[in-house]
């Protein structure tokens, strides 16, 4: 008897075999443990449950430091912008310039951003600066002086929230540096809606709960829920004691942004419930999917394992005939999966060498043909440069020769040979041999004078960046003169760490708005801005043009470099 039932089952398929055991050894202490753990299941999701809750109010009080930050953030803009220090800092020749310079840009600047955060119910501006208020916009510093937040608001660094629950207001306020540097005081002030910054709370679904947000002992913000808490809603002293006696169900979160402090009670009853109804879930869904379940997922196992071998053999024999388009997808963790991953993980990597070698070879191709083109252009220039002087000299024409030969320094020098730096001395040569043409196209009716020790020549500067400024010199300035002779000056200083350059010219000028459009971003003056960011690339933002004119009398452009030796690179 014995032996039949061992032969009976030798007999059976591979797939029965699997399943058979899998029942067996899977179901039975499935059973076990369920019954096991209906026993324990009731704690479990008590803790579960207040394990959401912790992340439910961890997510609100992110999603408010998030809104927070957005307002902290739009405060600093505001209270470091050149547009509201260039309204509110000139001073202006008539009450009318003023009031027309803020309705036309500070008015629309402040409307849009109340626009795109439709949650601002007030953005003001309180200023020392003015005597009479311009709607909402703009109010006199005075009027808020009395305020119980206005010294600490004055006194900080930083925004400074403060809510009143009982009129559910709640606002920042702010110094503004930008203005404060220009010897002004002023406050931002942005006003956002209470129920709407504190929605989320809101609109918390859970039954038999209180919540509290508070800033040490002072109560900001509390909600309840209507269903059970009517005859017995805790109150903020009840959360401190409860917080004191670490009551498990208390859970309390600080945010970040604001130092504010979330308190959060769920009530016992409310939990229970839920673990009650979860349980007799529980319980039916192991007792009648788990046989299901079971059957199914152990029957199509057995099934893909000899699947999923057949898939890669059929993948193997097609790499075998040179297919390498074949792709080889799993995401199981088992050996199989790992042996297909690993296997197409080798097929991609042999597809993407046989291209690395062949993109390469075309690369290298296209650097041969570049190197090749930029030793035939700058030759064939001073070639033909060296012919025109050369003739130039034959046929007795100085000034052509003089100018060709100028031409030739200044390319040559321009293109210093695709560096990016060079010495100054260098840089002044390119600034001679142009100079020497503009003097000749212009006739002689400007002076040049240049004044750099020896000892700067020597320091490193970006290549070409006085041509430019040289050339607006000319154009802008020079060129317009009507009442006297024009002047072109070049001096350079230093300090312990800087190199200062100076161009300056006895032109026309020009006011501070043409100053500030020629260094923007939208300038047509491509040359000056070029030279700005390219010396801001180079050495960083601390490192800049800076632009002084008087209209009528003329223009100063400075450079400041850092101060360091120019190293030149070894030839190849």
């Amino acid at each position: 008897m014995y032996k039949r039932i061992v032969q009976k089952i030798r007999d059976m398929k591979v797939r029965d075999k699997i399943i058979s055991i899998y029942f067996i050894f899977g179901l039975i202490p499935l059973l076990s443990l369920g019954i096991f753990a209906f026993s324990r299941i009731n704690r479990l999701l008590i803790v579960q449950e207040m394990s959401s809750d912790r992340s439910m109010i961890q997510l609100t009080s992110n999603t408010l430091d998030a809104d927070i930050n957005i307002y902290n953030n739009l405060s600093d803009y505001l209270s470091y912008s050149e547009t509201v220090a260039n309204v509110l800092g000139y001073d202006y020749a008539s009450s009318y310039d003023f009031y027309k310079e803020i309705t036309t840009t500070l008015d629309p600047m402040m409307n849009s951003v109340q626009f795109f955060q439709s949650n601002i119910r007030q953005l003001t501006i309180y200023s020392n600066d003015i005597q009479v208020s311009h709607g909402t916009t703009l109010i006199p510093l005075n009027k808020i002086k009395e305020k119980s937040w206005y010294k600490k608001a004055i006194s900080s660094n930083t925004p400074v929230w403060v809510i009143d629950k009982e009129r559910k207001e709640v606002f920042s306020v702010r110094r503004m540096p930008v203005l404060e540097r220009k010897g002004k005081m002023a406050l931002l002030y942005i006003e956002v809606d209470y129920d709407k910054l504190f929605t989320n709370f809101e609109n918390l679904k859970e039954k038999n709960y209180s919540l509290f947000i508070a800033k040490g002992n002072n109560v900001l913000y509390e909600k309840h829920s209507k269903d059970k808490l009517n005859n017995s809603m805790l109150s903020f002293s009840d959360i401190l004691a409860l917080k004191k006696e670490k009551d498990d169900r208390l859970i309390s979160n600080n945010s970040k942004k604001t130092g504010w402090t979330i308190y959060y009670y769920h009530g016992a009853d409310a939990l229970t419930d839920k673990a009650v109804k979860i349980n007799m879930f529980v319980a039916l869904f192991v007792m009648l999917a788990g046989i299901i379940a079971t059957w199914i997922a152990l029957y199509l196992s057995s099934k893909f394992i000899v699947g999923r071998i057949d898939a890669l053999m059929t993948n193997v024999k097609n790499v075998e005939k040179g297919q390498l388009e074949v792709t080889v997808e799993s995401n199981d963790k088992d050996e199989i999966g790992t042996l297909i991953r690993g296997f197409g993980a080798m097929i991609r990597r042999i597809k993407y060498l046989i291209e690395q070698v062949y993109e390469s070879k075309l690369l290298q191709k296209n650097y041969e043909m570049r190197a090749l083109q930029q030793q035939i252009n700058p030759h064939f220039l001073y070639n033909t440069l060296s012919m025109i002087n050369f003739m130039a000299i034959e046929t007795g024409q100085n000034d052509i020769s003089r100018i060709t030969l100028s031409l030739s320094d200044f390319y040559r020098t321009s293109l210093n040979k695709g560096r990016n730096t060079c010495s100054l001395a260098d840089e002044i040569k390119n600034m001679n041999a142009y100079l020497d043409i503009q003097m000749m196209m212009h006739d002689y009716d400007f002076d040049l004078d240049i004044q750099i020790e020896d000892e700067i020549m020597e320091c490193e500067t970006p290549n070409l960046i006085l041509q430019p400024i040289v050339e607006n010199a000319i154009g802008h300035g020079i060129d317009l003169l009507e009442d006297r002779k024009g002047i072109i000056k070049i001096y350079a200083t230093t300090t312990e760490n800087h190199v200062y350059i100076m161009v300056e010219d006895n032109g026309v000028g020009m006011d501070e708005a043409t100053i500030d459009k020629m260094l923007a971003k939208n300038s047509k003056g491509y040359g000056m801005r070029n030279v700005n960011e390219r010396i801001k690339l180079i050495y960083g933002p601390e490192y800049h043009l800076h632009i002084e004119s008087v209209v009528g009398q003329g223009t100063v452009i400075t450079i400041k470099l850092p101060k360091k030796i120019y190293q030149k690179p070894k030839e190849n």
